[in-house]
């Protein structure tokens, strides 16, 4: 009964977290990688839109709700990103702790260059 509460997954997703990397002259770097190795199935629908006005400038807060299939190990410090877009994971909810469905609240990354990986 609870598998047919998740809906339809009709969105391909990647999970991406921040790693440090060493390059061939001993720097560290930052780097997304693929946590999981490929995409996943989600859904994804708009949670609220919150308007603000911030520094004589309009801003929109795009906050969203993904919905996928129970995996151990997510945390908030990782990004979903989908059709070039990267999402912060804010909060990760195991609906009613049954280990079936994920429930992720992300807000949309506002860092210019960060949208294109």
């Amino acid at each position: 009964m609870i598998n047919a509460e998740i809906g339809s997954m009709d969105k391909k997703i990647h999970i991406l977290q921040y790693v440090d990397k060493e390059d061939e002259y001993g720097l560290t770097h930052q780097e997304k990688v693929d946590v999981i190795g490929h995409s996943i199935w989600a859904r994804m629908e708009p949670f609220r839109g919150k308007e603000y006005y911030e520094q004589f400038k309009d801003k929109v807060q795009e906050t969203i709700k993904v919905t996928i299939r129970y995996r151990k190990g997510l945390n908030t410090n990782m990004l979903i990103y989908y059709q070039g877009v990267l999402y912060e994971i804010q909060t990760i909810s195991d609906v009613y702790m049954a280990h079936v469905k994920l429930e992720i609240m992300c807000r949309r990354l506002q860092r210019g260059a960060e949208d294109e990986d």
